[in-house]
């Protein structure tokens, strides 16, 4: 069949307008994100520091981690920075923890520990080991990590630092999840980069809403104008999200991102464990204000109407080309800006097969999302 020929044989029926109609909206609320806020990621740069560089406390969220701490510690108490401590929140260890951070602060005089004891303190928990950290910090600049990440260099605690101070009290940094290979790999750095450009992109654009506990710094006095996490102390989560949508406006936060000052974590290595914690995530989201998971539902709403849109135009509509070029229109431009920040936020596993994972997760969205909502607890 020559050109003329596939021309003339091509219908537009009333069924491929509606289609066309439901997708087309989809795709404008798809691209304002990718546009509107996606394209505002982009690399920070940091300033010298001198002797006078203000100090810092290092806040570490631990439980239950002894390895981890032997491995890490090093890396926090090396950092590039004339002026810092490094405080290890333990949270009721029942492992050998304790022992080895009195042993650890007998050689590291930048070491100080908050712990928990298991067996009389059985409410609280993070929060409130954070909490006790907070109150012994001898500085007024907090940066927050878990024992499980590592920083990507010893300018880590320089980048995040002098964004602070001015009218700038909290700092939003990046934390990759390191993941192996595999279709599961793929659609946990494919979910964690959607999370990360939203983010750090409604921060760019004066909309700041969360952080992540693993890279976040802010100031003791923002931490005060709050009454620190009194208002969700009662829930297992929100020390990072909830306390920065509660103390952030648009004009005393930044984002802090370089690859010189993000911390690794290693991502779930089984589907159960993904599962799990995709649900404990969503279902702290039920605690977010109401403006806030108004916004948030806009972009997988608008991806979910779009591929479903764009199924059911393949099998009723008039001809294929019609959601081929939909297809095209709406995937070429989120690839391209997808692939770019990915690299930039080091999360580009996905994107050689980045329309599959796009698929797949708009539909695993709303399952993980109706589990939480019916859950009434989760376990951390």
């Amino acid at each position: 069949m020559n050109f003329d020929a596939f021309i003339q044989q091509l219908t537009f029926e009333r069924s491929d307008l509606s289609f066309a109609i439901v997708v087309g909206l989809a795709m404008v609320f798809i691209l304002i994100f990718l546009f509107g806020y996606f394209l505002r990621v982009k690399r920070t740069e940091t300033q010298s520091v001198n002797s006078n560089a203000p100090g810092i406390s290092v806040i570490v969220a631990s439980r239950n981690a002894r390895t981890q701490l032997e491995n890490h510690l090093p890396q926090w108490l090396a950092q590039d920075y004339p002026n810092f401590e490094v405080i290890v929140a333990n949270d009721r260890s029942t492992d050998d923890t304790p022992l080895f951070l009195i042993e650890q602060q007998q050689i590291h005089p930048k070491l100080k520990v908050v712990s928990l004891d298991a067996d009389f303190v059985k409410m609280g928990g993070k929060k409130l080991a954070l909490t006790l950290a907070i109150k012994k910090a001898q500085y007024q600049y907090f940066i927050f990590t878990d024992v499980d990440c590592i920083p990507s260099s010893d300018q880590w605690l320089k980048h995040m630092a002098t964004k602070l101070g001015h009218e700038n009290h909290i700092v939003l940094g990046v934390s990759p999840v390191r993941t192996g290979t595999g279709f599961l790999a793929g659609l946990i750095q494919h979910e964690n980069l959607l999370t990360a450009l939203h983010y750090l992109g409604l921060a760019a654009a004066g909309k700041p809403y969360m952080g992540v506990g693993r890279n976040l710094a802010y100031t003791r006095s923002v931490y005060d104008s709050v009454k620190g996490f009194s208002s969700h102390y009662h829930l297992p989560a929100g020390d990072d999200d909830l306390f920065v949508q509660e103390a952030a406006t648009p004009s005393n936060t930044t984002n802090c991102i370089n690859p010189e000052a993000f911390t690794y974590t290693e991502g779930p290595k089984t589907w159960k464990a993904y599962w799990k914690q995709k649900k404990r995530h969503m279902w702290i989201g039920k605690s977010y204000q109401p403006g806030v998971k108004q916004l948030l539902a806009i972009h997988p709403m608008a991806q979910i109407f779009f591929w479903v849109g764009i199924i059911l135009w393949f099998i009723l509509g008039s001809h294929w080309l019609w959601p081929v070029t939909a297809l095209v229109l709406k995937l070429t431009p989120e690839w391209i800006i997808y692939h770019k920040k990915g690299k930039l936020l080091q999360m580009h596993k996905s994107i050689p097969l980045y329309p599959v994972f796009n698929l797949f997760e708009s539909f695993w969205y709303v399952l993980v999302g109706i589990n939480a909502f019916f859950s009434k607890k989760i376990t951390w």
